[in-house]
């Protein structure tokens, strides 16, 4: 299920005067031209079940793989203004392939296996989107984001599950968009891969051996 944050109703005219106040801001602050921002994501902090998980075996992770078709390496996105025009890139740290890498880990931790070398599956992950967009009208921005994972679990007799996760979460803002505002639509995404990873229950099954 997709996150969405819906916009609380305004007078128009109240959001004319902050879009204008916005620019004026922008302009005052030397800001009105294109200006690359870096958005930092806190650690993953998944919801957690009540009491300590049953111990179920053991799982060896690897590195997901950047598979992303428009962006490499910290870039997600660009920020953009009133008829589309750039106002500059959106980079992220941790890279987003080191967030659901860590996604990874803590959601095994917690479905009760443990993380190591030496395992009864094998978790491979290829991190197909995780994206960034900010379209503006004259009076408002949404700030949009999108991720998807692909993970493919292996047992050590060769059998395979492969599962697909994708999230899209939005946010509306009548100010410029602010890193804080990226990082916390960005972040409730990252939580939906992680309650929809925790969900899957043909994957419970398979790693159950049903």
């Amino acid at each position: 299920m997709n996150s969405v944050t819906k916009p609380t109703r305004a007078d128009p005219r109240t959001g004319w005067a902050l879009a204008l106040a916005s620019i004026l801001a922008l302009i005052a602050s030397g800001c009105a031209g294109p200006q690359n921002v870096m958005v930092n994501l806190g650690p993953y902090a998944p919801q957690r079940a009540e009491g300590a998980p049953a111990a179920r075996g053991t799982v060896r992770i690897e590195p997901v793989k950047d598979a992303r078709a428009n962006a490499v390496g910290s870039l997600i996105g660009q920020r953009t203004a009133f008829a589309g025009a750039p106002m500059g890139d959106v980079e992220m740290s941790p890279l987003p392939t080191d967030v659901m890498g860590q996604l990874l880990r803590t959601e095994f931790a917690q479905m009760g296996y443990g993380v190591g070398s030496s395992a009864q599956f094998t978790v491979g992950a290829q991190l197909r989107q995780f994206q960034v967009v900010t379209p503006a009208t004259a009076l408002y921005w949404d700030v949009n984001g999108s991720v998807e994972l692909a993970v493919t679990v292996t047992a050590q007799d060769g059998r395979k599950h492969d599962a697909s996760y994708t999230a899209a979460c939005t946010d509306r803002t009548y100010v410029y968009p602010s890193e804080d505002l990226i990082g916390k639509v960005l972040t409730g995404c990252v939580r939906d891969i992680g309650a929809k990873l925790r969900g899957d229950a043909a994957l419970a099954r398979f790693l159950a051996g049903k």
